[in-house]
């Protein structure tokens, strides 16, 4: 059996560390890559980048990839404009909660769009999982509100059982169109043993680790609580890799069929044509037929292939796969020079930069 459980504990607990948890640390890091900091495994990415700047001849060729998106979805894109493109058949019920607003204004919006708790909370702009939140009633996602006066998204929770991640392009002259990569996300989440209390389960598994102070936040009340034998505890909903979310290859999924229905879905969308769909399925035959889909969000040009980051994909393997996509996203914008659509400039980059990052850091 599979527990629910709320992101929020009733009560702050105190977890002493295990002794040497920062080595721990530190070797599950040194192992594995997929742990290694972003600024670190992307380095590469900036020869691959690079290389494909000097043959465009723009060192921001990216922003071409996607007009319909501010900087081709590089960062600082409006989730909610993005997702009111995806027909309503598509996506769950979703509402832009502009700042400031009144505690009254946001119980009718509620009632407006008939939101019914659990309620995935995001900010408007932001991307690797910031500030998401599941709030299980009006009085956390007030106080979620009020912690963080920044435009908001408000979705209605999926509670599907296959989330999956699936990257797609299609060529501005219509020359082509694909699906290159599916990741499937698995759940952090501990299986109880019937002899190990929920603390010794955390610990004993690298990615619940990683995750220590905010697992003893959420959880520190249950502590010491045993797990009955067989019943899976799901410790984080959002399906995040820096979240400990595990993301698995499932490119052996891609057929024609999905295929048909993702650039289906993409060509909805004015002037975007490359990012992944992050989204809720209900099994992947409904992916197939085009029914029971809900898109969470969609990445555009900051996005990566996210089947890479399979436990003991290959590092060589997964700089090759981010080559081959670098290579799709300039196709793509040379198409769309063509066309006359200009590139960002770099004036326009460094300010919406500045901006960005003031806006992370204050909130």
């Amino acid at each position: 059996m599979k527990l629910d459980t709320g992101d929020v504990a009733p009560h702050a607990h105190v977890i002493d560390p295990p002794a040497g948890l920062w080595w721990r640390r530190f070797m599950i890091r040194l192992r594995a890559w997929e742990y290694w900091p972003v600024y670190i495994f992307n380095f590469p990415v900036l020869a691959i980048w690079l290389r494909n700047a000097i043959r465009a001849r723009d060192i921001f060729f990216f922003t071409l990839t996607n007009p319909g998106i501010e900087t081709g979805g590089f960062f600082g894109e409006s989730k909610s404009s993005i997702l009111a493109n995806i027909p309503n058949a598509f996506k769950p019920k979703t509402v832009l909660l502009k700042a400031g607003t009144s505690e009254a204004d946001l119980r009718a919006m509620l009632t407006q769009h008939e939101l019914t708790f659990p309620i995935i909370a995001k900010p408007e702009v932001g991307e690797r999982g910031w500030l998401i939140g599941k709030m299980q009633d009006e009085a956390e996602l007030i106080e979620y509100a009020r912690a963080h006066p920044i435009d908001l998204i408000l979705q209605t929770y999926i509670d599907w059982p296959t989330e999956v991640s699936i990257m797609t392009y299609a060529m501005p002259d219509g020359s082509g169109a694909a699906v290159t990569s599916i990741c499937e996300k698995h759940f952090l989440q501990i299986c109880g043993d019937g002899r190990s209390t929920l603390g010794q389960l955390i610990l004993a598994q690298d990615r619940a680790l990683l995750q220590f102070e905010k697992l003893v936040a959420r959880f520190g009340h249950r502590w010491n609580e045993i797990l009955p034998e067989g019943e899976v505890l799901v410790l984080e909903h959002v399906g995040n890799h820096c979240r400990g979310t595990m993301f698995l290859n499932r490119n052996d999924q891609i057929d024609t069929e999905i295929t048909g229905v993702m650039t289906g879905i993409l060509k909805h969308m004015p002037d975007v044509y490359y990012g992944r769909f992050d989204m809720r399925v209900g099994s992947w035959e409904s992916l197939r037929a085009g029914k029971d889909i809900r898109v969470l969000e969609f990445n555009g040009t900051s996005s990566d292939p996210a089947h890479i980051y399979q436990p003991g994909y290959s590092l060589i393997r997964a700089y090759r796969d981010l080559a081959v996509h670098w290579k799709i996203m300039a196709r793509i914008a040379r198409q769309n020079r063509q066309k006359g659509h200009t590139p960002v400039r770099f004036r326009q980059i460094l300010s919406g930069l500045i901006i960005y990052f003031r806006h992370k850091r204050t909130n």
